[in-house]
């Protein structure tokens, strides 16, 4: 390994003497690393020390104890600080740019991070660092972060950071709080299984392409106007959601498994891409912050514990709907008349509360044409159901779904009756149908065996 360093700095050192020839400057303006440069010992870093710009990928690792690299403003290329089990902090706060990736991995006594006057770098990975208690830069342009199985009860390093493709912070234990001045968050913002009490505060965010937030005691996105892709919020400690200014979310938006949630405040949302999906919030009572929303371009899943669902200007839900509540105080009424006005625009329409199971399904003879059965049960009576809830998905399996009927048979059928009257059509075509599928199915089955 000495060889193999002093091979390295040789090297090095012929490249830094040719640059420096070349300059009145005391520091070589650029030196080119080789291809495995990498730094075990204080003066290894020294070396590189000698000049302004590094170019190449430079690694650092060994039995380094305490590490500083000076002078070098850019790297063009990489830093990676990467099992250096000895290492116990590492400075390099005259570092401006780092045009590749910044990555701190598996340093298990490194205590603290300094880049004080890093203000660009394309990636920043803080990973496996279980004694850090400070990280410093100056950071004002970054395209990816991502934060995971630290030490940190801060994250203070981004604190002029306006725009980022990926911010992802996880598994931090001791995290307490997170405040950016982000305005921007073109692939994804998520933060998940980090400390129960952490705080996450994101109020310049005007749009993110995607938003997940998991394990989090409370959220503050005071400026946030829309998502382009998805919002989540699962398994949280959070007691309200206030996106007073969120106007649109271009998919999925799921609400699911917040026990303490309490209060739901959406009340610009009016247009949502994907399906509304809010479950099992065992604390929700009243959901009524959705107040404007008047487009689901997916469906409609909302099973928990509550006695009100105000959707009141709700027009159109292109997936269907299950709505299902354990309170006999809730009420179908609002829903019923929504999918009778063809509102609900799916394959199926299912309301339930602790008392009453309202389900309709479209006729095979016409989309305009729906069958409708409500049936009230008793806790003696009541029916099994399986719910499977994964991360905003919502999976129901009831007894009161069925398959539809041959639309081909139906049509010939009520083609063939047109001096019928429209109930007799009715009275015949459900039978033609249901002969129709019996004999689809015997088909298929006795060519299986074949």
């Amino acid at each position: 390994m000495q060889l193999h360093s002093l091979i390295a700095s040789s090297a090095f050192l012929i490249t830094s003497a040719l640059a420096a020839a070349t300059s009145s400057s005391s520091i070589p303006s650029s030196c080119t690393l080789n291809s495995h440069a990498t730094a075990t010992a204080q003066s290894d870093l020294d070396t590189y020390s000698r000049c302004e710009t590094l170019v190449g990928n430079l690694t650092v690792g060994g039995g380094l104890k305490t590490g500083a690299l000076a002078n070098v403003k850019e790297i063009k290329g990489s830093l990676t600080i990467f099992n250096a089990t000895n290492l116990t902090s590492f400075a390099a706060d005259s570092l401006e740019t780092i045009t590749d990736s910044l990555k701190l991995q598996s340093l298990t006594i490194l205590t603290s991070a300094s880049f004080g006057s890093l203000q660009s770098v394309d990636s920043i990975s803080l990973i496996t660092l279980p004694a850090i208690s400070t990280f410093t830069s100056n950071i004002k342009s970054a395209n990816n972060i991502y934060i995971s199985d630290t030490s940190l009860q801060s994250v203070d390093g981004f604190s002029v950071l306006k725009k980022v493709n990926v911010f992802n912070v996880n598994n931090n234990k001791r995290l307490t709080s997170i405040k950016s001045p982000v305005e921007s968050v073109s692939d994804s913002l998520q933060f998940s299984f980090n400390g129960n009490q952490t705080k996450i505060t994101f109020d310049d965010l005007v749009w993110a392409n995607n938003i997940s937030l998991t394990d989090v005691h409370s959220v503050s996105f005071a400026s946030l106007q829309k998502i382009n892709s998805s919002l989540g919020f699962i398994n949280n400690s959070i007691s309200s959601l206030n996106f007073t200014k969120l106007n649109a979310v271009g998919q999925t938006f799921s609400i699911v498994s917040n026990d303490y949630l309490k209060n739901l405040s959406f009340s610009n949302l009016s247009t949502i891409g994907g399906a509304l999906v809010i479950a099992n919030n065992t604390g929700l009572q009243k959901i009524d912050g959705l107040n404007n929303l008047t487009t689901i371009g997916g469906t409609l899943e909302v099973v928990g514990n509550f006695t009100a669902l105000n959707l009141n200007a709700l027009k159109s839900v292109k997936g269907g709907a299950d709505v299902e509540s354990k309170s006999n105080n809730f009420s179908c009424n609002a829903l019923k008349a929504l999918q009778k006005k063809g509102g609900i625009k799916g394959e199926s329409f299912v309301c339930k509360n602790g008392a009453t199971s309202t389900s309709v399904k479209l006729s095979s003879t016409s989309k305009h044409q729906s069958s409708e059965t409500t049936s009230k049960t008793s806790k003696a009576s009541s029916k099994v159901e399986e719910k499977n809830l994964t991360s905003g998905n919502i999976k129901a399996v009831s007894a009161s779904s069925a398959s539809s009927s041959s639309s081909s048979s139906s049509s010939s059928s009520s083609s063939s009756s047109k001096s019928s009257s429209s109930k007799a059509n009715a009275a015949i075509v459900a039978p033609i149908g249901q002969v129709t599928s019996l004999v689809g199915l015997l088909t298929a089955f006795i060519m299986s065996l074949m």
